[in-house]
């Protein structure tokens, strides 16, 4: 007999089959995911799906999110008096983000929550939706506050805000998780569905208890974590009515025929501003790369410490910092690694059109002699505008992948037409863009291998390296790190006026070289568990036309559950 856990896991996995248009897919995922009993809510939404009725379901869902935010109604407003005693109990601070109020960003007291206008008509599927999402009796509780809100106390349901805040939990974009078993006791989470960033907090770990300790009624649990269960939803939700509004609709009111995604055509993309602001001419660059390496390395140090005070500082695991003039430093990098990255992307530039950063200067700094590494690097390359797919995939109408497919089957074609010419090891099949060693995070933990005489050679330092899928295939030019951290996206506007999104750039050229046609596929789907469905299918797609790699796939894939590439 089945789990619960398996009984959830089967049914959104029925989810991620249905051909349905985006964002409907995780709209019901989130619909069976968030509910107070998962088990109860599969159950339910695997009737509906056996019934035929996924696209009722989802307009229906979309109806019960809108009822409590683009149709919900504020509760009756606290006077005076009570304002004063809740800006007291919650300690005059921002209950999400923990700071004082500003005069741009001013504190007020809010409703956690509108009370949903539209739960209460006599619809009984949408009763019965609500009850396989909350169960009855949290249902019920909604739907008595739902038709008397002036019963409720002002205090359960407001609270001290900064405006800001206020607006991004309205949105869905961040949610307040209740630590069990505490009443009081939150963590603040960022819900990370599009490219928004997230709030700024001080302590993610906010009371909303009463800070005052006089006695001041505190907030009902019950609305912050209705709000948690209810955010990925409204993420969705506006997300549809921007990419695909046909699915709110019941579907007795839209055709059965999905609208056909439009064609764009992209308008020129935008140059980068560096080389016209601090490189106006390829003289001057010239004239700039025959300064002392140590005074160069003064120069970019100095950019980079003021790139962090206007744009911000890197994660912890970052050494790339955008600088002023359109530009970005890769810094106290592996030398042979951004020797590599600069003459990949000079290939790349002089043998196809793909929009790639273009390399200014690569220089090595010697370190003290008794240090771990000897030497280390800076990489200076010019911006390009747009932001990871990663970040935007769930921003993006079923047209927009369309394209975005389209765009990458043409440059990854031309990459693959990329004549091979190394400066040394001109006999080596197997190599990076220079003929040197082969460096990537996927072989013995980037490890410099080879170069290596031919694919036999290569798979040596595989694991299953007899299997018949490591034989036999063309050496290309490869990106080798194609995943959607790496590939950029942006808005564009076409000639015709439609609007959607292109491809603006493919950065991080580190692990580029010469390897069998396979690899670009395989490391696109490395880490696959961080990857959605709909990205592995997009990556699919891409690669159709270019060959079956499905077998080298299964033996890749054996490969990093054996441990390879950790």
């Amino acid at each position: 007999m089945a789990s619960a856990h398996d009984e959830v896991q089967h049914l959104l996995s029925r989810i991620d089959n249905l051909n349905l248009p985006h964002p409907s897919t995780p709209l019901l995922s989130s619909f069976v995911t968030e509910a107070v009993n998962p088990v109860s809510a599969a159950r339910y939404m695997n009737g509906k799906l056996s019934a035929g009725e996924a696209r009722l379901v989802v307009s229906d869902w979309a109806y019960i999110i809108d009822s409590i935010t683009e149709n919900g109604r504020s509760p009756p407003p606290p006077d005076a008096i009570t304002r004063h005693a809740i800006t007291k109990r919650d300690g005059g601070k921002c209950c999400i983000t923990g700071k004082d109020g500003t005069f741009w960003d001013p504190l007020l007291v809010a409703p956690i929550l509108p009370f949903p206008s539209g739960w209460t008509k006599d619809k009984d599927r949408i009763l019965d939706m609500l009850g396989a999402f909350f169960g009855p009796p949290y249902r019920d509780w909604w739907l008595s506050y739902a038709r008397n809100p002036e019963h409720m106390s002002c205090y359960c349901n407001h609270w001290l805000v900064r405006t800001s805040a206020a607006k991004a939990f309205a949105r869905g974009s961040v949610r307040l998780d209740r630590l069990q078993p505490s009443m009081v006791e939150y963590e603040v989470n960022p819900v990370l569905i599009g490219p928004e960033d997230p709030i700024e907090v001080d302590g993610r770990f906010p009371l909303l208890g009463d800070r005052s300790r006089s006695g001041i009624e505190t907030i009902d649990p019950r609305f912050v974590g209705t709000h948690a269960r209810l955010c990925r939803s409204i993420r969705y939700v506006e997300i549809a009515k921007k990419v695909a509004p046909e699915i709110l609709q019941q579907p007795s009111e839209s055709s059965n025929s999905l609208p056909v995604p439009y064609s764009p055509r992209p308008t020129p993309q935008r140059k980068s501003v560096a080389l016209s602001r601090l490189f106006p001419s390829h003289a001057f660059l010239s004239v700039w790369l025959m300064v002392p390496d140590k005074f160069r390395i003064a120069v970019y140090e100095t950019l980079r410490k003021l790139g962090e005070r206007l744009y911000g500082k890197p994660n912890d695991y970052s050494t790339v910092q955008r600088l002023p003039f359109g530009l970005y430093l890769k810094y106290q990098g592996e030398p042979a690694g951004y020797r590599n990255e600069f003459n990949a992307l000079q290939t790349v530039h002089r043998h196809t059109s793909i929009p790639a950063p273009k390399p200014l200067d690569v220089v090595i700094k010697k370190l003290d002699t008794d240090s771990l590494f000897p030497s280390e690097a800076y990489l200076l390359i010019t911006r390009i505008s747009g932001m990871p797919l990663s970040r935007c995939q769930d921003v993006l109408s079923d047209g927009d992948c369309k394209h975005i497919i389209t765009q990458l089957k043409d440059y990854l074609t031309q990459l693959r037409a990329i004549p091979k010419k190394t400066p040394v090891n001109a006999d080596m099949a197997i190599c990076n863009t220079l003929g040197e060693a082969c460096r990537d995070p996927r072989i013995r933990s980037a490890d410099p291998m080879g170069p290596f005489p031919d694919e036999v050679a290569f798979s040596q330092v595989l694991r299953f390296s007899d299997d018949p899928a490591r034989r036999g295939h063309r050496i290309v030019f490869t990106h080798a790190d194609l995943n959607p951290r790496n590939i950029l996206v942006d808005r564009a506007v076409y000639p015709d006026g439609s609007t959607g999104w292109r491809v603006t750039g493919i950065v991080d050229w580190e692990n580029a070289g010469y390897y069998p046609e396979y690899w670009d596929y395989t490391k696109a789907l490395f880490e696959g568990f961080r990857w959605t469905r709909r990205y592995v299918n997009l990556v699919k797609e891409v690669f159709a036309e270019l060959g079956d790699y499905s077998k080298e796939l299964d033996v890749e894939t054996r490969s990093w559950e054996s441990g390879d590439g950790v």
